[in-house]
């Protein structure tokens, strides 16, 4: 095949794929990333950030912003595990 050709087939728009479902209605899941694996992330970009000298300073402002809401739901998450295994600890004890 040559060049022009090529091109011609992948600009020519797949009418025989009828069966095959689109990009777009294909659901890719990603992996949920923890509270706190977003927590130290932005904890080690915010000391990187600090080490560079061409940084203005709104970007550091951003990072501890997003650092403190990471933190904060992590925190939140931490206090209703121990909720949980509090009511597992009584539930059980009636057992």
């Amino acid at each position: 095949m040559s060049d022009d050709e090529i091109i011609a087939q992948v600009r020519k728009p797949n009418s025989d794929d009828g069966n095959r479902e689109s990009d777009e209605d294909e659901v890719i899941e990603t992996p949920k990333i923890s509270n706190s694996d977003v927590f130290e992330c932005f904890a080690k970009g915010l000391v990187w950030l600090e080490q560079q000298t061409d940084s203005d300073c709104t970007e550091p402002m951003l990072l501890k912003q997003l650092r403190d809401r990471a933190a904060e739901r992590r925190q939140s998450c931490l206090e209703q595990w121990r909720f949980f295994a509090q009511v597992l600890e009584v539930l059980t004890s009636y057992l």
